[in-house]
């Protein structure tokens, strides 16, 4: 027999290794117990040694027989915690147990990186797979398809018109409590207004938009406004609304492919930014490669409690693995909070100039950030200070602008900007540099910087309406507490992007108003983790002291030196062993709730019109109390209009007209339901307020010697809005009853000690307004000025000879203040809201527009129903009847 080239005598040659068959590796075959299941696998001197007790503990509840073939299972780890790790295993045991094509989804390019070198550093067989799909390497494509590997990629590549994983058998997504809008990315068209199809899209609906709707839209500075086209008129309109969408190109083109065929079923936002078009919840059931797989697994750092996940996934249930009870007091690394608006005499945090008012155009400075910053005087006030005790830090707000306008404000030279891009590099130039700021909008997740990279973080703003339907439900709907929990996940990631290990430390800045308050309310601060509510507690109250000492409170944390150790951490020790995370009671309603809500976009979707609206009754009945109100209009109103498309089904026409009647009762106190149901020649009923409204301006402007004449009202209007621009308390409250007056209220200033500044009159509500236009911005409203302003509708009972206010009366306490007391909040009554200084003046300035109009379309003489008709319709277009303004004042209630 002749023998391989290289062996003789049956020895091998030395000079060469042999080549060698190989051994097929004895697969598990017995029935797996939770030893088993997750073995030691073979780690590299780089892997983190041995699980940690309580990632163990949620690996043997994932065995437990009942779960280990669920359609969806979600794991609840927290930041910190080790979630990639068990996500991993989960993933490679049912690559080799099931002999699955197990893929792992993550949020982005940079986190999916991140998750395949961790991967590698475990002995977890893993490809990447990201880009385009015509750059994904042949090889590891075949090494999935043969369950070889686990295929670790993104969100996009299975959510897509072409799926690169269409035959997936275990689906695990990684950061699911990020997943919204990823998800519905998918079945999202956005169009900017500078698209053709912006306007092709209002030519559409034509007559069905209110032509002074269309003018604010079309008009660059016409605000913020979010309006939802009525669901009928989008109907009616289907064919030609196909027609326009088709011509979209790029990215939108691909995601209208994905509802093209379900317009009708499809909800359009539009604003002056732009439209944005969507169900509500994301049909994931008609997605072939998200239900084809056998289990798909959510690994995240919240399950949350009101079926966020449930709508972000659109599953009617998924069962949960809690984290560990013991977790909850555990938490991971330090953070030192810090609220530079509570400092003692800060006019402005950022600086002079503020940042607001910042040059974006003015070119950066030269130095790096900690010496240009160190210096009270240089740019940047109280927070460039602050962020100068290091060289390097991470800021992060909702947009883009906003994180250049920080970075342009404090002087932060171009070569020392960095991005966290979803390239192959991610993170690594900003951690291996000595200095530099990361410029992360909306990135609240996916970005770790654990202990020394970064130990500075600037959280800005509130990141709350990442999209049009966002917005919409929380500021024309009113129903922000359905999205309070994503809201608050999103804070506990961003605020825990340096704390990834139980030895990191941070200093957490936080400004921006609504960020602000938001970490102010104690409803939101309640359910948070108890090491979180100490950290933000701690951190406000000694927050309130001179700008020198923050900073060198700040300095002794970031130094962990003795002070910090002896009297900071025992004090947060304290106070975490005395909060308890808190659920409300409507939580546990919004949870029930989310199974019929998918079910009903389920049955829209397939334009099965009657089941739509029946399933919308069943999450009525759920949707039961006073916190709750705002989102029952909307289920009410689409329940509604789904019965009334399902023009054959019995009893649905008087369904439809019971529903719509229901929507009407739980939207009072908002303006969004009223405007769907008006359109352009048919302009919608007043309610009693705004009639009352109507009739007494229509009164003023006939009668009242100084509005009576175009020159009067010129001088009148002149000296409210400078009054209204004034610190000083005397004018501010005399620019506060002229606006009152043009509003059609009996308005003034009653006499005495602690009464209110102004008071609005009208016979069915009134208004009294605390006007602090001399404070500074820092600090917090204290509870003198809210316990002085809950008093004020009593006292102008006793006034009115009558024992109490009429229904749905307010109190407003205006201040450039963003925050109110600890103390105040619990002691502040359910009718007080807090209201900038700059959204009175707005209706100042909307109040002499909307006379204006009155001046330009009543003829000389005009009376009666006539000029009543004139006056109705310019407040309503200029948005200033009594309903809008309430609406305006009401976003902020002192005690939610």
């Amino acid at each position: 027999m002749r023998r391989p080239s290289g062996v003789e005598g049956g020895s091998v040659d030395d000079s060469q290794q042999p080549v060698r068959f190989r051994q097929r590796t004895k697969q598990v075959t017995a029935p797996p117990t939770p030893e088993a299941l997750f073995g030691v696998l073979p780690r590299t001197t780089t892997s983190h040694g041995a699980l940690w007790s309580h990632q163990a503990d949620i690996l043997r509840a994932y065995a437990s027989p009942s779960l280990l073939n669920k359609s969806d299972v979600a794991l609840e780890l927290p930041t910190g915690s080790g979630k990639t790790l068990v996500g991993l295993l989960i993933a490679d045991w049912r690559r080799r147990y099931y002999k699955h094509r197990s893929v792992y989804a993550c949020p982005t390019k940079q986190l999916a990186h991140q998750v395949w070198a961790a991967a590698l550093a475990q002995g977890v067989p893993a490809a990447l797979f990201i880009g385009s799909r015509s750059d994904f390497d042949d090889r590891d494509l075949a090494r999935y398809e043969g369950s070889e590997v686990v295929a670790v990629t993104v969100y996009s590549h299975v959510f897509n018109t072409n799926p690169a994983f269409p035959n997936a058998q275990s689906l695990l997504f990684d950061d699911a409590h990020a997943a919204e809008g990823f998800v519905a990315d998918a079945w999202a068209v956005d169009i900017p207004t500078t698209a053709s199809q912006f306007t092709s899209l209002l030519d559409v609906f034509g007559d069905d938009l209110d032509p002074h709707l269309v003018s604010r839209l079309t008009d660059p500075y016409g605000g913020t406004e979010v309006r939802l086209v009525p669901v009928p008129t989008v109907a009616k309109h289907a064919v030609e609304l196909d027609r326009v969408l088709s011509t979209l190109a790029g990215n939108a083109s691909y995601r209208f492919k994905m509802v093209r065929s379900q317009l009708r079923a499809c909800l359009f936002y539009v604003s002056p930014q732009g439209w944005y078009i969507r169900p509500m919840i994301p049909p994931t059931f008609a997605h072939t490669p998200f239900m084809s797989p056998q289990q798909r697994i959510y690994l995240s750092a919240t399950l949350g409690e009101g079926g966020e996940l449930e709508r972000a996934f659109g599953r009617p249930k998924i069962t949960r693995i809690a984290a560990p009870p013991e977790w909850e007091s555990i938490g991971s690394g330090r953070r030192f909070f810090v609220f530079p608006d509570l400092a003692e005499s800060t006019n402005d945090p950022f600086g002079p100039g503020g940042l607001h008012s910042a040059d974006t155009n003015q070119p950066a400075g030269q130095t790096g950030p900690a010496e240009a910053l160190a210096n009270p005087a240089n740019q940047g006030g109280l927070v460039g200070r602050l962020i100068g005790l290091r060289g390097k830090s991470v800021v992060l707000t909702p947009d883009g602008k906003s994180a250049t306008l920080i970075a342009d404000t404090l002087g932060v030279p171009q070569t020392e900007r960095f991005r966290p891009g979803d390239t192959m590099d991610g993170l690594q130039p900003f951690k291996t540099a000595d200095r530099g700021m990361l410029l992360a909008p909306s990135r609240f997740d996916g970005m770790d910087l654990p202990d020394e990279s970064c130990n500075i973080i600037l959280m800005h703003d509130l990141p709350d309406a990442l999209h049009l339907q966002d917005r919409f439900l929380q500021s024309r709907l009113r129903a922000g507490r359905v999205a309070l929990e994503r809201v608050r996940t999103r804070v506990i990631q961003g605020s825990g992007r340096c704390t990834r290990g139980p030895r990191d430390f941070a200093l957490v800045i936080v400004t921006g108003r609504e960020l602000q308050r938001f970490l102010s309310r104690l409803d939101v601060r309640e359910g948070l983790p108890p090491e979180l509510q100490a950290e933000i507690a701690f951190g406000r109250d000694n927050s309130e002291v001179p700008p020198s000492d923050l900073v060198a409170l700040a300095r002794s944390a970031l130094d962990r030196d003795q002070m910090w150790q002896q009297e900071a951490e025992p004090d947060i020790v304290e106070r975490r062993s005395e909060c308890a995370k808190q659920a409300p009671e409507y939580v546990g309603k919004l949870a029930e709730s989310a199974e019929h809500e998918v079910k009903a976009w389920q049955a829209a979707w397939h334009e099965d019109w009657d089941t739509a609206s029946r399933s919308a009754v069943q999450v009525l009945d759920l949707l039961t109390g006073e916190e709750l109100r705002p989102y029952q209009a909307m289920w009410a109103y689409l329940g509604s209009v789904w019965a009334r498309m399902a023009v054959d089904a019995p009893g649905a026409t008087a369904r439809a007209e019971q529903l719509l009647e229901r929507a009407r009762k739980a939207a009072l106190g908002t303006t969004w339901l009223r405007e769907i149901e008006g359109h352009a020649v048919a302009a919608p009923e007043l309610d009693a307020l705004d009639t009352e409204a109507v009739a007494a301006v229509a009164e003023a402007y006939r009668s009242s010697p100084k509005l009576k004449t175009a020159a009067k009202f010129d001088m009148f209007a002149n000296e409210m809005l400078a009054n209204l621009r004034e610190q000083y308390s005397v004018k501010y409250e005399a620019g506060l009853v002229s606006l009152g007056e043009l509003l059609g209220a009996r308005s003034f200033k009653p006499i005495g000690q602690g009464r209110t500044d102004a008071a609005w009159l009208w016979p069915s509500c009134w208004l009294t307004v605390e006007a602090k236009s001399e404070q500074k911005s820092e600090g917090g409203v204290s509870l003198k000025y809210i316990r002085q302003s809950n008093s004020q509708l009593r006292q102008l009972a006793g006034d009115e000879q009558v024992d109490e206010p009429p229904r749905d009366s307010i109190s407003l306490v205006v201040s450039p203040r963003g925050m109110v007391s600890d103390l105040a909040v619990p002691a502040a009554e359910s009718h007080l809201y807090l209201v900038a200084p700059d959204t009175i003046l707005a209706l100042a300035v909307r109040a002499t527009q909307a006379w204006t109009r009155i001046r330009n379309a009543a003829p000389t003489g005009v009376e009666g129903e006539d000029l009543h008709a004139v006056v109705a319709e310019a407040l309503r277009t200029s948005l200033m009847l009594p309903s809008h303004i309430k609406e305006a004042v009401t976003a902020d209630p002192i005690r939610p």
